[in-house]
């Protein structure tokens, strides 16, 4: 806070646990990056726009301008991210060249990993920049993820043998040889919600097989976040766990059965408070 006067830092109740206010999930991450190199180990939850409330007590949120420059193809599927993320498209241009120029109104909250899903989408041929406007109404529940995680349920090295089973079921953030612990998250599962997995499971060898065989199997290269991405990937759920050495995705409560106790006491909640 000496250093950078742009972020704030607020003690918690917890030990050990401070909130942070930062311009954004860049800032977020150039902090813990320096942490990081410093030596420090930390856990980074999802970022969380800064609210406000009227004078009539009616809830607002930050609200940006965003421009986007892409090839005429992809206009489609950037209009439908925009709809998704509660943007509002103000302005459209196409050159002669065939790029498209987009000007929207979106919420900061529809911003956090939109970048990625652009570069997904056009294939790394968007750019895009955003500039702060002004706060204005809730825009109402952003769906940012659509897909759910593999989560692992033992500890230990990941082997060939269990990621090639669970390489059917969804992309993989770790490769053979990483060590892996319960509540980690291991790969991405194409259909929302968690799936528990064994990524160190080992095959049993009998007088048929060898224990060279695993070695000749080929792998698709493991996903591997930037810190800034994993930030804006997890769910409120999730943490980010940063060391000097890793990038590590992982659940809030490592514990599976803690976990479903604590879900199934926020839906009872939910359920009362609708009541």
């Amino acid at each position: 806070m000496k250093t950078n006067i742009s972020i704030q830092v607020e003690d918690t109740d917890l030990s050990g646990v401070f909130n942070v206010s930062a311009r954004g999930a860049m800032q977020i991450a150039i902090l813990v990056e320096q942490m990081r190199r410093e030596g420090f180990e930390v856990c980074v939850s999802r970022p969380m726009v800064i609210f406000r409330r009227d004078t009539h007590g009616a809830l607002l949120e930050p609200f940006e301008t965003l421009y986007i420059e892409a090839p005429g193809d992809y206009t489609q599927g950037i209009l439908k991210i925009l709809a998704n993320r509660k943007g509002m498209m103000e302005h459209m241009d196409t050159e002669p060249s065939g790029r498209t120029f987009i000007q929207a109104f979106i919420p900061t909250r529809g911003l956090i990993g939109f970048e990625t899903e652009l570069v997904n989408l056009t294939s790394g041929h968007g750019i895009m920049s955003h500039l702060f406007k002004e706060y204005a109404p809730h825009a109402g529940e952003i769906q940012n993820r659509t897909t759910g995680t593999l989560v692992s349920m033992d500890s230990g090295t990941a082997t060939p043998y269990a990621l090639q089973m669970l390489e059917t079921r969804g992309i993989l953030f770790v490769a053979p040889g990483d060590a892996v612990y319960g509540g980690m998250l291991v790969g991405e599962n194409p259909r929302v919600g968690d799936m528990p997995v064994n990524p160190v499971k080992e095959k049993h060898l009998d007088n048929m097989r060898s224990a060279g065989k695993d070695k000749t199997s080929k792998l698709t290269p493991p996903l591997r976040f930037s810190l800034e991405r994993a930030i804006e990937y997890i769910d409120t759920d999730e943490l980010v766990e940063a060391t000097p050495k890793n990038i590590r995705l992982r659940k809030r409560i490592l514990d599976a059965n803690a976990r479903k106790r604590a879900q199934k006491g926020s839906t009872t909640e939910d359920r009362s408070n609708r009541g």
